[in-house]
């Protein structure tokens, strides 16, 4: 586990939502790209504001099985179920 967060913290955009959903969990993408922009996480969420960078790192979280989502009202939720 610790192996696979140091990998995600390593990763500009897998970073930024990483450090997102520990501060917000279960959010949808757009409140995940909101929080992006922010002056708090600015400085680690340079490259998750496009849609494929942050389509990409999700993805591949998902398959590291450190996020979950899930379809709701206003699309999609992603939710932190791994931590350091």
């Amino acid at each position: 586990m610790v192996k696979m967060i140091d990998e995600i913290l390593k990763d500009e955009e897998m970073n930024c939502i990483y450090q997102i959903l520990k501060k917000e969990n279960n959010i949808t993408s757009r409140r995940i790209l909101e929080l992006a922009t922010t002056e708090e996480f600015e400085d680690i969420c340079t490259g998750c504001v496009s849609g494929d960078s942050f389509l990409r790192a999700v993805k591949k979280m998902e398959q590291l099985g450190v996020i979950k989502s899930s379809l709701g009202k206003g699309g999609y939720r992603w939710e932190l179920i791994a931590k350091e």
